[in-house]
């Protein structure tokens, strides 16, 4: 049933503003929460909008929480979203505008009382740095709702960081969230809240590594921090830290550790005895790990080469671009190729970490030789393994070429199973929370306000047949009325 349109201080507002009353007025249906009900926080706010006398349908729809506090907004007119909220009585609004000037305005009451189970936290790092803004770069946190995947906004809001920050990290246990910044070339710690998520600079914060900042690593153990360092030239590499008892950093002796031109991405074996770096310039560096000093010692064999298929008719200095590498269980290591559409994979040696190529590398993904990420083909960006650690996620550079799903058998050959969904990428990581339940990655043009690419789109996870459905709360909009764009994400426990 429709709840009662009721006057109050918006559409006052809107109608005095205006000096009219609208030919068009949508009708708003409250699903959740019902008014005066008492619900555990984050509460689910859920609702639709229509209006039987625009043709063009609705514009938005958004919450507020209290008056003229604006909680959430969402482009359509259908709402599904969980609001975390402090305890107490909320005299809440949902409001929608239709694309032919209407509005209309329902008030719903609801209590706060107690918290909903937590799955962990979701931090995206955000920057309009490409847009000529320098003043919009910030971390922007989420709570995960343990039962369902959904993520709601955290009650702190987005925290300030330095000018670009592209590249994001948490410790283990998720005490600790590490931020690196492309364009001030450093690294932003911040404690985390484990009770709400928000998050505090620590002591000296940031910490210079004084070159460009691609990706950032936590050691199992929490004691060392790994800062790629890269400017595409000589004298690349690993910048590493220490951790210190009030939370800043020190960087170790012998740092920075040198690397092949060009490290984008890192990853971290389970064990902490190794750390493997992908190099733009199509190399993986293995390297072993000092468990008392964190300095690093390249592997036998390292650097390992990435090869590109002849079909793919590269020319002279071609590069695979793998942004992201992924490690299995301490087993295999996985690339994704963007620039040729590939996915390479290694095993790991027990005994050293040294890498051997997996029988069949690399796998061709869907068309494959895409050569460039904005020419139509698959553009593989970053991947993700389930919980059960059987099947591989591969989404893309490209928004359009949707997540590919393959299978993972013992040997750690992979076999494509299917290509679902779209918009679903944007050229941010994808990840999974810390149970390998639900997958996460950037959502692109899916019914944000603004740009279009401020929002999170979420996936359940089939283990048994490695299929991902929607979540019925995604997308999950992080920032309404910026430039920001999300450039990377972390997820804790």
């Amino acid at each position: 049933m429709s709840a009662k349109i009721r006057p109050f201080w918006l559409m006052m507002s809107v109608l005095l503003a205006n000096g009219l009353v609208f030919a068009t007025t949508p009708v708003i249906t409250v699903i959740s929460p019902k008014d005066n009900s008492t619900s555990t926080s984050p509460v689910n706010f859920k609702a639709t909008a229509t209006s039987a006398e625009c043709s063009k349908g609705l514009s938005a729809i958004r919450v507020y929480s209290a008056p003229r506090v604006s909680a959430y907004t969402i482009a359509g007119g259908d709402l599904n979203v969980y609001l975390n909220l402090n305890a107490g009585t909320y005299n809440a609004t949902i409001v929608a505008w239709d694309n032919c000037g209407g509005t209309a305005a329902v008030n719903t009451t609801v209590t706060a009382s107690g918290e909903k189970k937590i799955g962990g936290f979701l931090y995206t790092v955000n920057s309009a740095y490409d847009y000529g803004n320098q003043n919009e770069n910030n971390v922007a946190g989420f709570s995960i709702v343990a039962s369902n995947g959904a993520l709601a906004p955290l009650l702190q809001g987005p925290v300030n960081t330095n000018i670009f920050p592209q590249s994001v990290a948490s410790d283990k246990g998720g005490y600790r969230l590490y931020v690196g910044d492309w364009q001030s070339g450093d690294v932003f710690p911040y404690f985390i809240d484990r009770s709400n998520g928000s998050l505090t600079p620590v002591p000296g914060a940031p910490f210079a590594v004084n070159r460009s900042v691609t990706a950032v690593a936590v050691h199992p153990s929490g004691d060392f921090i790994y800062a790629a360092a890269s400017e595409q030239a000589s004298g690349d590499g690993i910048t590493a830290f220490q951790l210190q008892s009030d939370g800043s950093l020190k960087e170790i002796p012998g740092s920075p550790f040198p690397t092949q031109i060009g490290p984008q991405g890192m990853v971290l074996d389970p064990s902490g005895n190794y750390l493997y770096v992908a190099d733009y310039s199509n190399f993986i560096e293995a390297f072993q790990i000092n468990r008392s000093t964190g300095a690093l010692t390249e592997a036998p064999g390292s650097p390992y080469l990435i090869s590109i298929p002849a079909v793919c008719n590269a020319g002279p200095g071609a590069t695979v671009d793998p942004a992201d590498i992924l490690n299995v269980s301490g087993t295999w290591i996985y690339t994704p190729d963007a620039f040729i559409g590939y996915i390479s994979g290694w095993s790991i040696s027990s005994t050293n970490g040294s890498l051997t190529p997996i029988s069949g590398s690399p796998w061709i993904d869907q068309t494959g030789c895409s050569q460039n990420p904005y020419s139509g083909g698959p553009a593989p960006h970053s991947l993700a393994v389930d919980g059960t650690g059987k099947f591989l996620y591969v989404n893309s550079g490209n928004y359009t070429a949707g997540i590919s799903i393959y299978s993972i058998a013992s040997d750690g050959v992979l076999t494509y199973v299917k290509t679902t969904g779209s918009n679903s990428g944007c050229a941010t990581p994808i990840r999974t929370d810390a149970t390998g339940n639900y997958l996460y990655t950037g959502g692109c043009d899916a019914g944000v306000p603004g740009n279009g690419y401020a929002s999170m789109v979420g996936y359940s996870i089939n283990h048994i047949t490695g299929d991902i459905t929607p979540l019925a709360t995604s997308p999950f909009v992080y920032v309404s009325g910026t430039n920001a764009v999300i450039d990377s994400f972390a997820v804790t426990p």
